[in-house]
């Protein structure tokens, strides 16, 4: 399931660029305004894929301003384009944000989406969304929650064809939410990034998007993974989004981690059930930190 929660402002407020930390606290918040075990469970365990992987089984858009902003970076600030459903996929920088003008009588409004296979976690969510209240604190500045929305199955028109069946030339495109790919290595070595066109970089995706699914179904996938088949093609302007989030352990401590991934879209065509696993969670990896969120901008093909 897919929910868009909008958020208002009534005042001017500046939110920073590495943004992404802040959503992931808001959602856990939320979780544990309605239950609070469940919210810990979730940050402290998640589902565990053969002892040495957890998955979260959420994902998160970037936000998408619904109106002018300005870019404050290093003491200057830049113009924001004045159109509306603007998002800062050109800008990161852990210091400054994005600002926007508000008041009393104009409000200013920006919304981000959530998706999760896992009715339990939706469930908590909403509640929690309303258990808390109509203020919420996102980082330093505090909004309105102004609108929670349930958003349709973007394959909801496929739910009646049979399992067997795939789909063909779907394509796909990160919501301000990069496909983040990072190449294990040995301890003490520096981590590698993958993009498209990386040797083994489909492999990965095709990889991660069976894990999730072993795990959520409990069971193998039963079919071919290397029918699965991606095609990224450029995009204007700058296609890498980088940002850092934070992570904190079981001892409190807190260690910043640095994401850097594709924002460019993909056509992918292979197993409708993969491909529903990565709508639902995410494709790539660290999908509950603001990765691999996408949306549906083609047709699609049954084959």
């Amino acid at each position: 399931m897919r929910i868009k929660i909008t958020l208002s402002a009534d005042r001017p407020a500046i939110i920073d660029f590495n943004y992404q930390h802040q959503i992931q606290a808001l959602i856990y918040g939320f979780l544990f305004t309605s239950n609070p075990d469940y919210s810990r469970w979730l940050h402290e365990q998640g589902f565990v894929y053969k002892k040495d992987k957890r998955f979260k089984f959420f994902v998160f858009s970037g936000i998408l301003f619904h109106g002018p902003i300005k870019i404050i970076r290093s003491g200057h600030t830049n113009h924001g384009n004045n159109k509306t459903n603007q998002s800062p996929n050109n800008f990161s920088s852990s210091h400054g944000g994005f600002s926007f003008k508000a008041s009393q009588s104009s409000h200013f409004t920006f919304s981000f989406q959530i998706a999760s296979p896992v009715d339990l976690f939706i469930q908590h969510l909403v509640d929690g969304i309303f258990t808390e209240g109509q203020a919420v604190r996102l980082g330093r500045q505090t909004f309105n929650v102004c609108q929670v929305e349930t958003l349709p199955d973007p394959l909801n028109y496929l739910n009646g064809l049979n399992d067997l069946n795939g789909l063909n030339n779907l394509t796909l495109r990160p919501l301000e939410s990069p496909i983040f790919i990072k190449k294990p290595m040995p301890q003490g070595q520096q981590d590698v990034f993958l993009y498209p066109g990386d040797e083994g970089y489909e492999e990965f995706l095709r990889q991660n998007l069976m894990h999730k699914y072993e795990t959520l179904y409990d069971k193998p996938f039963g079919g071919d993974s290397k029918r699965l088949k991606f095609t990224f093609y450029p995009i204007a302007g700058k296609s890498i989004k980088q940002f850092t989030v934070f992570s904190t352990g079981l001892d409190s401590s807190v260690r910043p981690i640095n994401i850097k991934g594709t924002l460019q879209p993909f056509i992918v065509t292979g197993h409708k059930e993969l491909i529903k696993i990565g709508l639902k969670c995410g494709f790539g990896q660290n999908n509950s930190m603001g990765c691999g969120y996408v949306e549906v901008i083609q047709t699609v093909q049954t084959v």
